[in-house]
């Protein structure tokens, strides 16, 4: 294997040398950051495989791998599921780890073996169900970044979700492709360079933006609880506007189906970006569902735990309570309770009838 070094090699190696070290300095800001939890860990994970998948992808050592794919394959496997944890962690400010979070392990791990190992006709099936799967995780990463970001109150956050949504994973599926594909000579060293070259720029942009930031993107409570605001920060007018807002919602304005953010604001003839800002800042939320859903499962404690309503269905409570249905009720309701609907009633009733 020659080792002359050509001026697209040297170029390559630059590249490869800067988002090393951006990345370690992400990870190690990652691992020492106070507030140590799942968003810092996923992190972590997931700059620790893409230093391994930097180095997989360097053409000398691609070519010393060329026998065993599989391992430059899987590796880049594990990087891709790791982005997906650390974007569901980086947008659900309530992220806990479930056994659910494991599954493109369980399915990729025997797609990888069998196209390394199944014979060549059959190679193709266990290649074609990588990329499926990975077109899934794509599909599913962008729906994370997406999904709530008509209803976050943290404008950093909602701009790079865009960003971030549509650079860096169908980079990252694009890399694993090509992968996939048997590609020698000068056209490898001519991808390598590029997938250098955009990794640099994606790693370097991703870091700027999280170290000019924005502590308020690492800010969570123990038990996802929202975190104490002091209100003397906010100016007298902010005060007052705020004000306002708390009264309309304890007056029952939380009970209106499909309240967004914008609708509140029409209602409340406040421009919508400063009433975002008036939540975030002098309420502590960080989503606007999280802050209707709190009034709504308040609420529905209350209801639930009065025996006048004992025989009300539970699906009548999340409709009245301005749910469209009962499945997005029972997931707010598990989240901030720790039990479901029916659970909690049946223990708010019991201890009724023993007093």
């Amino acid at each position: 294997m020659s080792m002359e070094l050509t001026l697209a090699g040297f170029i390559d190696l630059i590249l490869r040398g800067g988002t090393f070290g951006v990345l370690l300095l992400l990870i190690i800001r990652f691992a020492r950051r106070r507030e140590f939890g799942s968003l810092c860990a996923t992190g972590i994970l997931f700059g620790v495989t893409g230093l391994i998948e930097i180095i997989l992808n360097a053409p000398p050592v691609l070519g010393m791998l060329a026998p065993a794919t599989s391992v430059v394959v899987g590796f880049q496997q594990l990087h891709f599921i790791t982005l997906w944890w650390f974007i569901v962690a980086l947008f659900n400010d309530r992220f806990r780890w479930q056994l659910s979070y494991f599954w493109p392990i369980a399915v990729s791990a025997p797609l990888i073996a069998g196209a390394a190992l199944a014979p060549v006709g059959l190679q193709w099936g266990f290649t074609f169900g990588l990329v499926l799967l990975n077109t899934a995780l794509l599909a599913l990463i962008i729906h994370t970044a997406l999904r709530h970001r008509a209803s976050d109150l943290i404008d950093d956050r909602r701009g790079f979700s865009l960003a971030l949504a549509f650079s860096v994973p169908p980079f990252t599926l694009l890399v694993f492709v090509t992968n996939l594909i048997s590609v020698e000579g000068p056209q490898l060293s001519a991808l390598c360079l590029v997938y250098s070259a955009v990794y640099f720029v994606l790693t370097l942009g991703f870091s700027v933006w999280l170290t000019t930031l924005k502590e308020g993107l690492f800010q969570r409570a123990a038990n996802g609880s929202v975190p104490s605001v002091v209100r003397g920060e906010l100016s007298g007018a902010d005060r007052l506007e705020l004000d306002r807002v708390v009264k309309a919602m304890d007056g029952g304005l939380y009970l209106e189906p499909g309240l967004t953010i914008g609708g509140l604001a029409d209602i409340l003839h406040v421009p919508e970006h400063r009433l975002r800002r008036l939540i975030n800042g002098g309420l502590g939320y960080r989503n606007f569902a999280a802050f209707v859903n709190d009034y709504r499962i308040e609420e529905a404690k209350r209801r639930l735990a009065d025996p006048e309503l004992a025989r009300e269905q539970i699906i009548q409570h999340a409709f009245s309570l301005g749910y469209a249905s009962l499945a997005p009720f029972n997931r707010a309701f598990r989240e901030r309770v720790g039990v479901s609907p029916t659970e909690f009633r049946e223990g708010a009733l019991t201890r009724v009838a023993a007093e």
